[in-house]
């Protein structure tokens, strides 16, 4: 988040750090200065306009300090952290919804995986209208963070050199492995990520009646989110329209002619929009479709459409 608000042209004239009290104290480098990051339990907000939260896990207090502030706009990474869900943003999609917010408000920005989602899946439904969704996420070992991916190097070097594997962060071995969990298991039987994603699509696609289920799985490759869809719909795809439907979605990349099957690794890794992929009418020849998306969860992640919301909001967007 850092790094791509270094680059940004979003207008920042001061900017306090703040992180874990264990932290606190190092020295970041930002626009060609040195910022030292102070205590999170020091948050001073009354001076603050635009407050970015990149933090998974917050104690009660400062949670209640950021839904009590009438200065700032908020917006939050992790969007769970509050009893009443914040309104959520995905400039490409609802982007419109930001005239209304004032100061005081909390902004929700949605999970890697939802955008990867929302972003394929919009054009479609607005043309089509989906009635029920089953999707399979593929989760790389980046989506738990830098760990994460330092896990599945650790693992498989280990496993190259004739080793055996000490699983720590995901519990069980990723290395050349596949585990059909994505987060912890929540009462519901759906992991922790699987619940993201059914809470948060229906509210970015607008459609609170869409009959939606989610399965997600960890897969053994660094960097990437791929989606599978599978759709009803009420009207039947229209093969010649869907080229020029997606050339004009924002933030997507469709190649019906395309001779070469997609790669995560040539085709996205690096890039900020998601690749669309086979989009093809239902086999059973009843209304629907199927797809892939994949996304680079860093490049078109979480962090990016949080500067998109900042930029929207200073109308550089």
């Amino acid at each position: 988040m850092l790094e791509l608000l270094d680059e940004s042209v979003l207008s920042i004239d001061s900017m306090t750090l703040y992180e874990e009290a264990d932290n606190a104290g190092r020295s970041l480098m930002f626009r060609g200065k040195a910022c030292r990051t102070q205590a999170l339990d020091a948050l001073a907000v009354q001076d603050c306009t635009l407050i970015f939260v990149c933090e998974p896990a917050l104690d009660a207090e400062t949670v209640s300090t950021l839904e009590s502030q009438t200065t700032a706009i908020v917006i939050d990474l992790y969007p769970q952290h509050y009893s009443e869900t914040p309104v959520l943003v995905l400039p490409a999609i609802n982007g419109d919804v930001l005239a209304s917010i004032d100061a005081g408000r909390i902004i929700g920005v949605p999970g890697s995986a939802t955008i990867t989602a929302a972003l394929a899946l919009a054009p479609l439904h607005h043309a089509y209208q989906i009635l029920k969704l089953n999707l399979t996420v593929l989760c790389a070992a980046s989506e738990y963070g830098r760990k994460g991916v330092e896990a599945l190097a650790a693992e498989t070097a280990r496993l190259l050199n004739g080793r055996d594997v000490e699983a720590d962060c995901f519990e069980r071995q990723i290395a050349f492995n596949l585990i059909p969990n994505v987060g912890d298991v929540q009462p519901s039987g759906y992991t922790s990520l699987e619940e993201q994603v059914l809470s948060q699509l229906p509210q970015l696609l607008g459609d609170e009646d869409l009959e939606l289920d989610v399965s997600a799985v960890r897969v053994p490759v660094f960097y990437g989110d791929m989606v599978v869809a599978q759709a009803e719909t009420r009207q039947s795809l229209e093969l010649d329209n869907i080229q020029l439907l997606m050339d004009q979605a924002a933030g997507v990349r469709f190649d019906q002619a395309a001779k070469k099957p997609a790669s995560l690794v040539d085709d996205v890794i690096g890039e900020e929009t998601v690749l669309v992929n086979r989009i093809r009418p239902d086999f059973s020849g009843e209304s629907g479709f199927g797809l892939q998306a994949l996304s680079d969860d860093l490049s078109r992640g979480s962090a990016l459409a949080a500067l998109e919301i900042a930029l929207a909001l200073q109308g550089q967007g």
